[in-house]
């Protein structure tokens, strides 16, 4: 039976927005959690990188200059299997918190309204490293319960995207 220490929903604040209980799961008190599972990593940006690969998402920094304006790139494809994956690109010279927001947005874009992206001429997005007011549905909601859940405290994990 479920209790407090196992169940850390049941002492939570609700998402004023959503009212999905605000959790930050231990794994400590999850059963049978992998000992090198998402929420061990030591920062919010490895936890929500850990989450990548789950979803089909490979993260990687860029190695040539971008647009100063642009923190992120995604863009869609399929796999030798026929399965739709992400690709994200990352500015390397970003601090932690905005690319931890940024990859949340990004991984929060691709799972939660694919059509988006694809529905571009070449099936990518750019995204700029300017927050704006936070979301209260769509990806940037669903990106700052990412964060949240993952460790990081931030007032909005949303952004404009446009064609790439």
């Amino acid at each position: 039976m479920p209790t407090r220490r196992t169940n850390p929903r049941q002492n939570t604040t609700p998402c004023p927005d959503c009212g999905v209980p605000l959790t930050r799961p231990n794994p400590a008190d999850l059963p049978n959690y992998p000992i090198d599972g998402a929420l061990t990593k030591p920062t919010p940006y490895l936890r929500v990188l850990a989450l990548a690969p789950a979803a089909n998402i490979d993260v990687f920094d860029f190695s040539h200059p971008i647009p100063d304006e642009l923190g992120a790139a995604i863009t869609l494809a399929l796999d030798d299997n026929d399965q739709l994956r992400a690709t994200i690109g990352l500015d390397p010279h970003l601090n932690e918190d905005l690319r931890t927001d940024l990859l949340a947005f990004a991984i929060a874009l691709y799972t939660a309204e694919p059509e988006r992206i694809d529905n571009t001429p070449n099936a990518a997005l750019g995204i700029p490293k300017t927050r704006v007011r936070a979301a209260r549905r769509g990806a940037g909601h669903l990106a700052y319960h990412i964060a949240f859940s993952c460790g990081r405290k931030t007032s909005s994990a949303t952004f404009d995207s446009r064609e790439l």
